[in-house]
């Protein structure tokens, strides 16, 4: 593995027009803001992106236009995971041939497949990657799929597996494997649990809100190398009090809508079936933005 895969990856969020149409100029900004933050790469096409309510098309268009943006100044994860083995071996070839340096994949969902056939699964997209290493996507809250630390264990000795991406708040599930597979990258995947995380062993993490303030994720970093603890903690709850408002406004909505009024998107609309932010959260959500814009040019000063 040539490229450093490790860190903080923004899980990228997808701009829509408000005909529902992919917004190409405000996905271009928000590639661009994403780097200025500093991250060490990208995470795109997963559950953050709506991925599952795009065509394989819009995906691939989504894949390509990111890759043009950012070639070859962050690491570059592609998630090209879907219910279909046919259309995830589609996105991981086209991945690869937009340069980018790893592929990741979801579980198979919805159907209840044995486990065998998630192996398969796995193999045949590994295959369509040309080489590029893979990494799992653990997020059992949303496939239903509940796998067990040797079924983990297993994934993870796929030849060409280097990571996963394990979105659970099983902790000592985290340790476990850590300690199993000292060689792999673990991607802490639930933001208000970064901090734990990382105590439990993950190498970075791959996330939503990073859309909006990687920089206090790339600070929880510095200050666990600098074992100032009390320091990590603070800002680990810096965060939390974020998420909550976004949990109440709708995660991604409310993102979009962040974005929407620091000037980075044009739309702050999900596409359908999600609903827009209900009106009762657009003033914190806009004292947010404000908040965030302020942070955010601080940081750049100093």
């Amino acid at each position: 593995m040539s490229v450093k895969l490790s860190g903080v990856l923004p899980a990228l969020l997808t701009p829509f027009d408000d005909q529902q149409r992919l917004d190409i100029e405000s996905l271009r900004r928000l590639v661009r803001f994403n780097i200025q933050q500093g991250v060490d790469g990208l995470y795109i096409g997963g559950s953050t992106g709506e991925a599952f309510i795009q065509s394989t098309a819009e995906r691939q268009q989504v894949l390509e236009i990111v890759a043009e943006e950012a070639a070859g100044k962050v690491a570059l994860i592609a998630h090209v995971g879907s219910i279909s083995t046919a259309e995830s071996q589609t996105l991981a070839s086209s991945a690869a041939d937009y340069g980018y340096d790893a592929v990741s994949a979801v579980t198979p969902f919805y159907y209840p497949f044995g486990f065998a056939e998630h192996c398969d699964h796995y193999r045949a997209i590994i295959d369509a990657a040309q080489g590029k290493p893979m990494v799992v996507y653990n997020i059992p809250a949303l496939s239903g799929v509940k796998l067990t630390l040797d079924q983990i264990s297993t994934l993870l000795n796929l030849p060409n597996v280097v990571a996963l991406k394990q979105t659970s708040d099983n902790l000592y599930q985290m340790e476990q494997i850590r300690r199993a597979h000292p060689d792999k990258l673990i991607y802490n995947g639930y933001d208000e649990i970064f901090l734990s995380g990382q105590m439990a062993g993950a190498n970075g993490g791959i996330g939503s809100t990073y859309n909006i303030m990687a920089w206090r994720y790339l600070q929880i970093m510095q200050a666990i190398e600098q074992q100032d603890i009390a320091r990590a903690q603070q800002l680990q709850s810096e965060c939390n009090k974020v998420i909550d408002l976004l949990i109440q406004a709708g995660v991604f909505r409310g993102l979009k809508m962040v974005l929407h009024f620091m000037g980075i998107i044009a739309n702050p609309l999900c596409r359908k079936p999600f609903s827009p932010v209900s009106p009762e959260y657009i003033p914190a959500l806009r004292a947010l933005a404000d908040t965030l814009s302020e942070e955010m040019t601080n940081q750049n000063k100093s």
